[in-house]
């Protein structure tokens, strides 16, 4: 399945991580194409399949920041060895048994259960029929590299093969084929195209350390592996091949095609070298998967996942045993709130029945209540207003130096209290004697007029409760 995104972007970032090593690429989409804006190459301390994803994602997104990368949309290089293929041959049928066809194949040929494998197709047509390459990674790995690139703030828009997307690294229908051959230090690549599609795909150690500490290629090796590889194609296929192509690092490059050369001779294959004197392999991959996706979209051979709907991940949480589980519990469910709904309504015919006899005797009840509310206050027995004088009398003196003209009370018992006091200080005495009063709150004076007598006016708050 290819994945869609609602907006092309006009930028993307092309990936590798292979062996190791980052290599990145930001290309940008211009007028006249598109075009290189920033590189990043670095050596990576961990390993991409760390057991701490955010830890290698936090690395990446370090480099990325130091060489001032903002792009986040990336397509990404699957690291050929997480690889696994299959080669079949397919028969004249229908789409529906082709798949089905195809299905099968895929179970026989692939060690691991097929729900555990990402697969791409890569049909090869000659004149002996149809043939089709089925290329497999790990979900768990593809999991992985998308846990990391997240943590590195990363959305991949991609996961493709950095080898198949290399200029006519494989040719159209009809136009031959090629067997392009990528020699890099820690291991050589085996990419076999023909009748337009990958016809094989494979990986095997490239070099051996010489004494001075060279890495020198193992040609004999390389050259079992890869007359193995070619043999294994039906013969229509191999009549196809008419170019054996070797790329990756220069000094090896050379040296194996000095050792292929009376192999390539024998079997009818011109030798062309790919030489990258500026850049490495990687680096050329990372590049032309960030141009090829912004030229032509969502490449032929595609690794990415699709996105799966709220739907899709609510049933994926089942198996069928569960799913028969979870729909006896429904019903369960089901059948509790609707009981419970029965006997709710039951609940609430018995007791209108019961409020239809009593309807009577409660609403006499309630003419009561209403008049007992009504002339309560006429019946009140704890003489509040008697009790505030009381107490503020207490609180004035004997020998008439402060005297109260008018004692007023409202409300929530705000007292107001209007009368001359002799001189200031027997009016304060008598401020102190009602602070001590525990039902006095918020004493305070009002107002003060003239000086001999001195006219007050001030107010409190009575809280017999406290």
């Amino acid at each position: 399945m290819k994945r869609k995104t609602k907006k092309r972007a006009q930028s993307v970032l092309g990936l590798t991580l292979i062996d190791g090593q980052l290599r990145a690429y930001h290309v940008t989409r211009t007028k006249g194409g598109p075009e290189v804006v920033k590189a990043v190459s670095a050596a990576l301390k961990l390993d991409l399949l760390h057991p701490e994803a955010e830890l290698v994602g936090r690395e990446l997104k370090n480099h990325l920041d130091e060489a001032g990368v903002r792009e986040r949309h990336c397509v990404v290089g699957i690291p050929p060895r997480w690889l696994m293929t299959q080669h079949t041959k397919v028969p004249d049928l229908g789409v529906e048994d082709t798949a089905s066809y195809l299905q099968i194949e895929a179970e026989k040929g692939f060690p691991v259960d097929l729900a555990q494998l990402q697969i791409a197709r890569s049909f090869q047509r000659s004149t002996a029929g149809e043939f089709v390459t089925q290329l497999a990674v790990r979900k768990e790995q593809l999991d992985q590299l998308g846990e990391v690139l997240k943590a590195a703030g990363l959305k991949p828009v991609s996961f493709s093969l950095g080898l198949a997307v290399l200029p006519q690294a494989i040719p159209a229908a009809g136009s031959g084929g090629r067997i392009t051959v990528a020699v890099e230090p820690a291991g050589v690549t085996f990419l076999i195209a023909a009748g337009g599609g990958v016809a094989a795909f494979r990986t095997s150690e490239a070099s051996i350390d010489s004494e001075a500490g060279e890495k020198i290629v193992n040609g004999a090796s390389i050259a079992r592996e890869l007359r193995i590889t070619f043999e294994q194609l039906p013969a229509e296929l191999r009549a196809e091949v008419r170019e054996l192509f070797l790329t990756g690092e220069t000094t090896m490059v050379r040296q194996l095609a000095d050792v292929l050369g009376d192999w390539a001779k024998a079997a009818g294959l011109a030798i062309t070298r790919g030489d990258l004197p500026e850049k490495n392999l990687a680096a050329e991959m990372a590049e032309r998967l960030a141009v090829n996706w912004l030229e032509r979209g969502t490449p032929d051979l595609e690794f990415l996942p699709p996105y799966p709907g709220r739907w899709a991940l609510l049933m994926a949480r089942y198996n069928s045993k569960r799913l028969a589980t979870a729909g006896f519990a429904v019903a369960a469910l089901v059948l509790i709130v609707v009981g419970a709904f029965g006997w709710h309504e039951f609940r609430r015919w018995s007791l209108q029945s019961e409020w239809n006899e009593m309807q009577a005797q409660v609403t006499q009840l309630d003419a009561v209540q209403a008049r007992i509310r009504e002339f309560a206050p006429w019946y009140d027995t704890s003489f509040r207003n008697l009790s505030i004088m009381k107490r503020v009398t207490e609180c004035f003196p004997d020998n008439g130096s402060v005297t109260a003209k008018s004692f007023e009370v409202h409300g929530n018992a705000i007292v107001t209290i209007s009368g001359t006091a002799r001189d200031n200080a027997s009016l304060l005495r008598v401020q102190e004697q009602l602070r001590k009063a525990k039902e006095v709150q918020g004493l305070k004076i009002e107002q003060i007029r003239s000086k001999n007598p001195m006219q007050f006016t001030l107010t409190f708050r009575w809280n017999a409760s406290t």
